[in-house]
């Protein structure tokens, strides 16, 4: 090696005070370890200065060298990172043993991420120092501005990167307002804390812990890597995915940085998409207490268990990758929360220990937390018992769509000049179409069949059931009723309970056909249906579980969503569910007298429970 040392950096760097001070770094390691010499023999591992860049230590590193980028290419000089971006092409992937020869330099972000035969076959791994106050000095002086005292310069050097350069660069940087430095990552709340908001109560406890472990951060009373590293936040579009991320950072006191991967993948190729993905982490550790928030973390992808020859393997294998590591190493302060609509979409190395390793449903709200929404954008004008009444008739609305009702209702009351009223939240309901008698009788069948069916056969020991006298036509689907079974625990599911999962998803069906001769659309059609579910079911007991005829693996859960099984499979899956049918056709038409009383009772009452002895009791 041959290091040419200070002055080069100079001359190269005097526009330049992060590669400068990066290179004034690296000469103080390397004089201290007495490698500043000619023909050094071979390669130094540098580890930067936590929650640094590794870009600007690179380029020093070869300016060090006396060499020019071009160098690289010619091999006479060898500086790399540990741990490249993606390119294209590229041969030059993460270190290892096998790429060593002529190396003279390589840049770690973390000790971590070298190789431990990388590591023991170097002349001297050396842990770069933060910038000094002479560095700082230094840096100011070859850029044309005045030096500051001691003291100040001191401050300054013990900041993050990007205020130490923004301090270097400041032509009037005032000693007596160095405080203002902090401005830059001082966090200014926007909105609400989360605990101000009604609803995410499956979250808050959550979210209090990890509260007073911030504070213990900041206060340096904890390592950062005690605190909890990440989350899932799932549910459909409209559930406060978004805000939630927004309030959360505000109640920890952190910084919100927010990408999307739709985002990163819009960046272009699949190098593009990488450099992408660093360059958010990066600006998240650099904020030194962040919430990085990641929307449709699904579409990160998910490596296929075997190979399957397809040219896109490689390319979702780079990807997951790629996260897997950035997920280890976020950076100090840095909390990642992924939010999705699809979590079994989810590779599960991205929801191991020590990544994203809680998950929370954000369910539809209730009809109580309804109301709390309401009054929370209404700031808690009217009285509670009037935003319950409203709140009944928005069932299966999200928080987004309740916001949206109360903007429309200002924006009426101050088109006609006055204060918001009640009046003004009514009008804004949505039209409701009513049930026929008829119609209330079938559906109330359709639910105490599942009521009953599951009873019968030990799936739960009790059930509450619930039918309305109308819906809403604008919306996804009519909702006429649900049952919520009390379900005994089933933590080691057999081909017998798996069975009566089936039983009980078909016994809507068949108690309307037990009772009136034929059967509506309402048990299928979409997914999540009773169809849907049984039939899922059925396929994965065949190809997955190994309850088939014959025991066999064709793939997981999810893979049997996305391709059909062979024509046998397939007709043993439909043996399956026939049987099922006819069992539980079998079991409602012994019922039928009970099955109708009860669901008389339930369109009297629009809910009632009923235990093991299938007594109804109005809830």
């Amino acid at each position: 090696m041959n290091f040419e040392g200070r002055t080069n950096l100079v001359k190269k760097y005097s526009k330049d005070p992060a590669k400068l001070i990066a290179g004034f770094g690296i000469v103080r390691a390397l004089r201290g370890a007495g490698l500043l010499r000619q023909g050094a023999i071979g390669y130094v591992v540098l580890v930067v200065p936590e929650d640094y860049r590794t870009d600007e230590y690179e380029a020093a590193a070869f300016t060090v060298l006396g060499a020019k980028r071009d160098d690289w290419v010619e091999q006479a000089v060898s500086v790399r990172l540990a741990n490249p971006p993606f390119k294209k092409g590229s041969s030059n992937g993460r270190i290892s043993i096998y790429d060593t020869k002529g190396l003279d330099v390589l840049i770690a972000r973390d000790v971590d991420e070298v190789p431990r035969d990388v590591l023991f076959a170097a002349t001297a791994v050396l842990r770069l120092d933060p910038p000094t106050p002479a560095h700082v000095n230094a840096a100011r002086r070859v850029c044309g501005r005045s030096p500051l005292s001691p003291g100040a310069a001191t401050i300054i050097s013990r900041k993050s990167q990007g205020q130490l350069l923004a301090a270097v660069l400041k032509p009037d940087l005032a000693e007596d307002r160095i405080d203002q430095i902090d401005e830059i990552v001082r966090v200014d709340p926007i909105g609400p804390s989360l605990f101000d908001l009604p609803g995410y109560d499956a979250i808050k406890d959550w979210a209090a812990d990890i509260a007073k472990d911030v504070i213990r951060w900041k206060q340096k009373g904890l390592a950062w890597n005690f605190v909890a590293r990440g989350a899932i936040i799932s549910g459909v579009p409209g559930t406060g995915k978004t805000h939630f991320a927004s309030a959360l950072a505000n109640a920890l006191g952190l910084r919100l940085v927010t990408a999307t991967v739709g985002g990163w993948q819009a960046t272009g190729a699949l190098d593009d998409m990488l450099a992408a993905m660093r360059r958010t982490f990066a600006e998240a550790a650099e904020a030194k207490g962040a919430l990085l928030f990641i929307d449709e973390i699904d579409s990160i992808g998910m490596r296929n268990a075997r190979p399957t020859g397809y040219h896109g393997d490689q390319y979702w294998q780079t990807v997951v990758n790629e996260a897997l590591f950035l997920l280890n190493r976020p950076g100090d302060g840095v909390l990642v929360v992924g939010a999705t609509n699809f979590p079994d979409w989810i590779d599960p190395a991205l929801k191991r220990a020590g990544r994203l390793e809680s998950h929370f449903v954000l369910p539809l709200p209730d009809k109580t937390t309804r109301a709390q929404i309401l009054g929370h954008h209404t700031d808690g004008i009217f009285p509670f018992e009037s935003l319950e009444q409203i709140a009944e008739d928005l069932d299966g609305k999200t928080g987004a769509d309740i916001e949206q009702l109360v903007r429309d209702a200002l924006r009426k009351a101050r088109n006609e000049g006055r204060e918001l009223c009640l009046q003004d939240l009514k009008a804004q309901l949505p039209e409701k179409l009513f049930y026929t008698p008829e119609q209330q009788l079938r559906i109330a069948v359709h639910e105490a069949g599942h009521a009953l069916v599951s009873l019968a056969l030990g799936h739960s020991t009790g059930a509450m059931i619930e039918i309305k006298d109308s819906f809403d036509p604008s919306g996804d689907g009519f909702i006429g009723g649900k049952v919520t079974y009390d379900l005994k625990e089933d933590y080691f599911p057999t081909e017998t309970s798996l069975r009566t999962r089936i039983a009980v998803s078909f016994a809507g069906m068949a108690a309307e056909k037990a009772v009136f001769g034929d059967r509506s659309i309402g048990g299928g059609g979409a997914m999540g249906t009773d169809v849907e579910l049984a039939t899922t079911l059925a396929r994965r007991m065949v190809g997955s579980y190994g309850l088939g005829r014959i025991p066999m693996f064709l793939g997981t859960a999810r893979d049997l969503k996305d391709k059909p099984l062979s024509d046998s499979l397939e007709a043993e899956v439909a043996q399956l569910l026939e049987e099922e049918w006819e069992r539980t056709l079998s079991l409602v038409f012994e019922q039928q007298e009970q099955l109708l009383d009860l669901a008389k009772h339930v369109v009297v009452h629009r809910s009632l429970k009923i235990d093991r002895d299938g007594t109804p009791k109005a809830a």
